[in-house]
């Protein structure tokens, strides 16, 4: 790994940990992103990044169940590789949409505990997650015609 890959590794891995991801997992991630060839195996990830063999196994089976990573096999290779699973950042983008609502559940659950002084705390996270409920979609499908677009 040349110097300018480290330091996109490390500012993928520094970000992520900002929301609490591990920062070998953050920086599998990076990794994969920007790899060549694309899929590595996992005994040259934890080469590449100097990371525990242990490590790199859990941190990669985290990211097949969350669908980030798949496993890919080579013709005529016996050895299991990983790559970032294509349309993994749009599915992340699409799952967005889930966590909006789920606070704007949060919100609508304090409207009975709802503070006199500066309710807002409470109410300003309810109308900003309706009103990305409501954009988020036509926003994902707008997303989706310009994708099918580039690749026509």
């Amino acid at each position: 790994m040349d110097d300018a890959q480290h330091q996109y590794v490390d500012k993928v891995a520094t970000f992520f940990t900002l929301f609490g991801s591990a920062r070998a997992w953050a920086e599998i991630l990076g990794w994969l992103m920007i790899c060549e060839p694309a899929e590595r195996t996992q005994a040259e990830i934890a080469e590449d990044l100097g990371l525990s063999a242990g490590t790199v196994s859990t941190q990669l089976r985290a990211h097949v169940q969350l669908g980030m990573v798949e496993q890919v096999r080579v013709r005529g290779d016996r050895t299991q590789r990983y790559r970032l699973r294509p349309g993994a950042w749009y599915a992340v983008m699409a799952s967005e949409l889930e966590r909006i609502r789920a606070l704007g559940d949060l919100a609508r659950a304090g409207d009975g505990v709802l503070p006199r002084d500066r309710p807002e705390r409470v109410t300003e996270l309810g109308d900003l997650a309706d009103f990305f409920a409501r954009e988020w979609p036509p926003l994902m499908e707008r997303m989706t015609a310009e994708l099918e677009k580039g690749s026509a």
